[in-house]
């Protein structure tokens, strides 16, 4: 519900926002707009009013929204009139670059409105970024990356002769770099005392994007010390008197001295079981056996600390602006990437397009506002291009 909720927000706001874009290029240039509505109002609306020659309203279904500028046929399909002659206040009267701006008016407005919302979270919150170098440890990869010739412990030198510096928590730009692109791409790892280059192809590329189902996520992921940062109200492990700072060594037989998703999964093959946890104590650096029953989730509820590796730059009022549109930038290049991909029948990509009930599925289920408009930034990004 609370997806449900965050999604038909975002959605009305970046509705009604690109659909104000379409209207204030429309009265700018002297064209009457009849109609102003959030949500399609067929056959009766929630409410409506007629102020000056347009009518606002809301409708009852939520899957939109739309303006109606006179002289346009557009999603209402209504070419009544069309075979009279151009009046004044008709779109279609307008020379074509007007009619061109009323077009991308909300384009427009979608683009700006990500810029703006990138530029607020930065200057509030800062960006988050991980020092590449204080991963020493290097990562693991799932097995489609270890097709492509990576393996666990791999650090990340260079991405196409482009050293990588810093890593994105979220990790989509490093998974980006490798696995969204239609040229070859060459990755440069530290193994062992060794440097080797990993030459991945768009054949190889395109193979794994076609079996993208089948392959677990992510797709790579930092090798993390399983340091606890915190711990859930039900931790098995909080009430056995383990403390936050102490670090995870191992359940049962299974390796735990980094920290990856697929724990979780053998983990959940444990439930109900009683297991013994290997735990380096924080201040004593003594390693104690820890018993603990699971319960039916099988999970320890504790979540891994990131202060040792997450560090945040902040922004002044003025240079939030250039990194909210480089971030801006970045992301339609990345959404780019991504569809060409998916209309490139080589790849099967159009294969793994989700609905509306997978873009609900982005939001987290708590309600987190910073997070919500970083959402709400990316779909009013994918809107404008899937529009334009």
């Amino acid at each position: 519900m609370i997806q449900a909720l965050q999604l038909l927000l975002s959605l009305s706001i970046l509705v009604t926002l690109h659909e104000l874009g379409h209207y204030i290029a429309a009265k700018a240039f002297g064209c009457r707009v009849e109609k102003f509505y959030l949500f399609i109002d067929w056959n009766f609306a929630l409410f409506k009013r007629k102020i000056g020659e347009t009518e606002f309203g809301l409708g009852w279904l939520p899957i939109g929204g739309y303006v109606k500028i006179a002289g346009f046929v557009d999603e209402s399909m209504d070419t009544s009139g069309v075979e009279s002659k151009p009046e004044r206040w008709e779109l279609r009267s307008k020379p074509a670059w007007q009619r061109l701006v009323v077009m991308l008016g909300g384009i427009f407005v979608n683009i700006i409105l990500a810029w703006i919302i990138y530029s607020v979270i930065l200057f509030s919150s800062g960006e988050q970024f991980i020092p590449n170098k204080l991963l020493t440890n290097g990562f693991s990869f799932n097995s489609a990356m270890k097709e492509l010739g990576f393996v666990d412990g791999d650090q990340l030198v260079s991405i196409d002769n482009i050293d990588v510096i810093e890593i994105d928590p979220g990790l989509s730009k490093i998974t980006n770099s490798i696995l969204f692109k239609q040229k070859l791409t060459d990755v440069v790892v530290q193994r062992s005392n060794k440097r080797v280059k990993i030459t991945i192809t768009p054949e190889s590329r395109n193979e794994i994007i076609k079996n993208l189902s089948k392959y677990e996520h992510p797709f790579v992921y930092p090798n993390y010390k399983w340091v606890i940062g915190s711990f859930s109200e039900s931790s098995v492990l909080k009430s056995a008197g383990v403390k936050e700072g102490d670090r995870i060594l191992a359940i049962n037989d299974i390796s735990t001295e980094f920290f990856n998703p697929s724990i979780r999964k053998q983990l959940m093959e444990l439930a109900n079981q009683s297991v013994f946890v290997l735990v380096e104590g924080s201040l004593s650096n003594k390693v104690d056996t820890v018993y603990v029953e699971l319960d039916k989730s099988g999970l320890l509820g504790v979540n891994v600390s990131m202060n040792e590796y997450i560090k945040t730059r902040s922004f002044s009022y003025l240079s939030c602006f250039s990194g909210g549109l480089d971030k801006t930038i970045n992301t339609i290049d990345m959404y780019c990437g991504q569809l060409k991909l998916m209309f490139n029948p080589s790849t099967g990509g159009y294969k793994h397009v989700g609905g509306v009930i997978s873009i609900g599925k982005m939001f987290p289920g708590k309600w987190d506002w910073q997070n919500f408009w970083i959402m709400t930034a990316l779909l009013s990004i994918i809107l404008a291009i899937m529009n334009l």
